[in-house]
């Protein structure tokens, strides 16, 4: 029995070090610029409900260039369960409302940003995710 478990345990290690490193990997940030925040206002055009995270969907102009034509923003925000702890419903943003949010840019310029806060339409603003 012990040469068993000898000999299939560095096994299951890597197999287990395999599935649960990927994972942490795909919670990364390393995409967005921590360094730096902007604000963007507009109207959100849809929202995803779901793990591991919760999309909304805004159209807003670019805070960063002048005169910058209305883009689609893909704001990434925590996980449904983390919204609901800071008192986020799903309901508390539907498609149509005016929002604005201040947020970690893609440094490669992409419009799709890391929610720090959300303030929605009736002006309550939520802390999502703490200035690193």
């Amino acid at each position: 029995m012990k040469r068993i478990a000898r000999t299939y345990m560095p096994v299951c290690f890597v197999l287990l070090v395999g599935v649960v490193l990927p994972v942490f990997a795909h919670h990364s940030t390393a995409q967005f610029d921590t360094e730096k925040t902007i604000t963007l206002e507009g109207t959100v055009t849809d929202i995803v409900w779901g793990n591991p995270h919760t999309l909304i969907f805004m159209d807003a102009k670019d805070p960063e260039a002048a005169n910058s034509p209305v883009k689609n923003w893909n704001l990434e925000l925590p996980s449904p369960g983390a919204m609901a702890a800071k008192g986020f419903k799903s309901d508390t943003v539907k498609a149509g409302d005016k929002i604005t949010v201040i947020c970690n840019p893609r440094k490669d310029g992409k419009p799709n940003v890391l929610v720090l806060t959300l303030t929605d339409a009736a002006g309550k603003t939520y802390v999502l995710k703490e200035p690193v």
